[in-house]
């Protein structure tokens, strides 16, 4: 251990006198409708904690700049970072090497000029800057929760919590990672500071690792994780009563930390994964001045056209984050001028919440810098089926009685649902495949294709010509469910076969298109799910 552990409890004191004075601006009140982002420095490369300095010249200017355009009312960004080095100058934390500005507490002052609630952060079971300087407290550093609640590192975090809220002006900070460590770096044994921990809260000595029940295990994760919580309540409402504690989970219902005082004194209670029903799922367990939030990131798979409009009418606040570019942004020009559907991951994600923030349909676009409602909406929505890596996007062209989507398949092979809007689908709707390369000659886009419509159905496939099958069908076909292998309906063998009057198909250009029947939008049913390629 360090020797500046025994130091910081009284030292972080001595660094307040200093920038007291600094004006951060009138703090704004609470919005109605919390409407929030971050700009992620915990990450940077493919996985792995970000090292100590990336994004060291982020412009503090040109962040709230940002946040400003997406329409939010609270910014989140940083007070130490999963690298344990922090976003402002300091006493008790040393700050990003190469800090080119006093990041955190500029953020602060232009985030309240513009009515910005500027909420901090810090990751509570992961520091690797703590973790490598007291290796004896740590279960290594790797990049997930490592770090246990004993006594020295108790102490340093209320000291970082105390200094940021006094010295920085936020109005608030996110708490993310409220676990227990993970054992993995040493097989699932205990370090000894953790063995002593568990019978000081316990009273009574650790039984071993192979002796130790789930209920004992279940017990002492909770005292522990209390303890732990009323450390950073203690540190935050001592510097500013009214300073806002908004805790993050990624596993809103795990035994660790259900109908515990932390969910009933938290004052903002966000819900990672970003599923609706789970943030409910807490709403009897939660303070009656609790504020619920949902969240939208790439990692929890929520498609936001439907999550964030069933926010907004549960009344749960919005938030996202992304990691951001080089230079401490994400492009928002390459965003919001397109439409939803054009996008992906986190980019669909900021292109809703955006205009979710702006008070703009899901159709609106981004002219001259505003979000602009169409004369008409597009005819139809559509929605893919989720897959691992690139994902599928589209845009969706329409004039009068006259409607195409175009569609980017990176793998030559997919599944999409087009869902009526109006009370009639077009005349002609033609569905363009891009192909992976247009210029060679070869390359005809994917070799069949399947459509449905809840009543009938039918298979193409180009291998050798063209080769049309259709069928009755018993209720719309699954988007998430394989079809079968055959590219054709029913493996090949509709039961009562159907007969098409015209089947429309062109492959030359950019895309293979194909004229949808006019049998299939008979009746003008829901909705019509198409399958390219034998998507599995």
């Amino acid at each position: 251990m360090t020797s500046r552990i025994s130091i910081v409890a009284a030292s972080w004191l001595t660094g307040l006198t200093a920038v007291l004075s600094a004006d951060s601006g009138a703090a704004p009140k609470q919005p109605e409708m919390i409407k929030a982002y971050c700009l992620d420095f915990n990450w940077a490369g493919r996985s792995g904690f970000a090292e100590p300095g990336t994004w060291k010249d982020a412009d503090p200017a040109k962040q709230v700049a940002w946040h400003k355009a997406m329409g939010g009312n609270v910014i989140q960004t940083f007070c130490v970072s999963h690298n344990g080095y922090a976003w402002y100058r300091n006493d008790v934390t040393p700050e990003q090497p190469g800090l080119k500005h006093d990041f955190l507490r500029e953020v602060v002052k232009l985030g309240h000029e513009e009515g910005m609630l500027v909420m901090g952060y810090f990751s509570i079971a992961a520091n690797k800057r703590w973790g490598e300087e007291n290796p004896e407290l740590s279960y290594g550093t790797p990049s997930t929760y490592h770090l246990p609640y004993t006594d020295e590192y108790l102490a340093y975090l209320s000291a970082a919590i105390g200094d940021a809220v006094k010295s920085t002006g936020i109005d608030g900070f996110m708490i993310d990672w409220v676990w227990q460590p993970k054992r993995e770096s040493i097989g699932g044994m205990w370090i000894e500071a953790e063995k002593r921990l568990y019978q000081h809260l316990m009273g009574e000595p650790f039984p071993g690792e192979d002796k130790l029940s789930g209920k004992q295990d279940l017990e002492y994760s909770r005292k522990a994780i209390d303890r732990c919580w009323k450390t950073i309540r203690k540190a935050a409402k001592g510097a500013n009563p009214d300073c806002i504690i908004w805790l993050t989970s990624n596993h809103m219902k795990h035994p660790h930390v259900t109908d515990s005082e932390m969910y009933r004194e938290a004052d903002w209670l966000m819900g990672e994964a970003g599923r609706i029903e789970d943030i409910e799922g807490v709403r009897k367990m939660v303070g009656e001045h609790t504020r619920l939030i949902t969240c939208m990131a790439r990692w929890n798979g929520q498609d936001p056209t439907q999550a964030v409009p069933d926010a907004v009418k549960a009344g749960v606040g919005l938030y996202g984050f992304a990691k951001p570019g080089g230079d401490g942004t994400i492009g928002l020009d390459r965003i919001l001028p397109l439409q939803v559907n054009e996008l992906a991951d986190d980019a669909q994600n900021i292109a809703v919440l955006a205009r979710a923030y702006h008070g703009a349909s899901l159709d609106a676009m981004w002219v001259d810098g505003k979000f602009v409602e169409p004369d008409s909406k597009p005819p139809f929505r559509i929605k893919f089926k989720r897959r691992r890596g690139f994902q599928d996007t589209a845009r969706i062209g329409f004039d009068g009685d006259t409607a195409s989507v175009t569609i980017r398949n990176p793998y030559q092979s997919g599944r999409a649902e087009l869902s009526r809007t109006g009370e009639r689908w077009p005349k002609k709707l033609t569905i363009r495949l891009l192909k992976r390369d247009p210029n060679n000659a070869q390359d005809r886009g994917p070799k069949s294709f399947r459509m449905a419509n809840g009543t009938v159905a039918f298979g193409m496939t180009f291998e050798g010509g063209l080769k049309t099958l259709a069928g009755k069908l018993e209720g719309q076909l699954d988007l998430g469910q394989p079809w079968g292998e055959e590219p054709f309906l029913n493996h090949g063998k509709p039961v009562s076969p159907v007969a098409l009057k015209e089947v429309q198909t062109h492959a030359d250009g950019d895309a293979l298109e194909i004229v949808v029947p006019a049998e299939m939008c008979a009746g003008h049913p829901e909705s019509l799910v198409i399958e390219w390629g034998n998507a599995r």
